[in-house]
């Protein structure tokens, strides 16, 4: 039980450790540099000429899986496969391998990218909810935030707007962007507490499936030696 406690001490102090605020309309956005599943390398500095587009998301997360799919569809429609944009879909507290099949099952567009593992780069950005989406201008400056589960044409029409794209058909005045740096969605999302008390429980799962492990070993152990002493007698 000294490791469950342990554990329990580690997970509980989760809360409390400081993370960055989520950057702001007009900012600069936080500095980055990593490598994407598909062999890039992408950083702040590389993508300066390019709107992009950041996404947060988790594998388990019933809103991410509601959100990239649709958000893929629109991306194509809003005509956004060209070389001066892109998306980068960063996931979070996901196992590797379910992150890349995941992503793969959205139908992700040619100028997507996908980091397996980027709790780091959440933390650096104050992420605190998936799915989170930050839209970066050519300068580098962000333009928007979107926090929670949004229709994927409020996010496409603001990156069409960067690029100077006419948006096609009536969909604005069926889902109007919302004012302000960060927009709140309809969906709230999965929340850094929740997340939290997901991880809790699957620890404690695995100490007590591990404990149990244990002691039945230790019981089977005593009573074998204890048939062998009634045979010897």
């Amino acid at each position: 039980m000294r490791y469950a406690l342990l554990v329990l001490m580690v997970l509980l102090a989760v809360p409390v450790i400081h993370t960055h605020a989520i950057p702001k309309e007009g900012e600069k956005a936080p500095y980055f540099n990593i490598s994407t599943y598909e062999g890039d390398r992408v950083s702040t500095e590389r993508l300066k000429g390019k709107a992009y587009l950041l996404v947060f998301a988790a594998e388990w997360c019933p809103h991410c899986r509601r959100e990239l799919p649709g958000l893929s569809q629109a991306w194509r429609e809003a005509g956004l496969v060209r070389n001066d944009t892109m998306c980068i879909v960063i996931m979070v507290s996901s196992s590797r391998d379910r992150a890349v099949r995941f992503y793969k099952s959205v139908n992700p567009p040619p100028n997507w990218r996908l980091v397996p593992d980027g709790n780091y780069i959440a933390e650096k950005y104050g992420v605190q909810a998936v799915p989170t989406m930050i839209i970066v201008d050519k300068g580098g400056k962000v333009v928007r935030t979107f926090r929670g589960e949004v229709p994927p044409r409020q996010v496409t029409d603001v990156m069409d707007g960067l690029l100077g794209i006419t948006p096609q058909g009536n969909y604005t005045s069926q889902s109007p962007t919302p004012t302000g740096t960060q927009a709140e969605a309809r969906g709230p999302g999965l929340k850094l507490g929740h997340i939290i008390l997901i991880g809790l429980g699957a620890a404690l799962v695995a100490i007590f499936g591990f404990w149990y492990y244990r002691t039945l070993k230790k019981f089977e152990r005593s009573k074998g030696r204890d048939v062998k002493k009634k045979r010897r007698k």
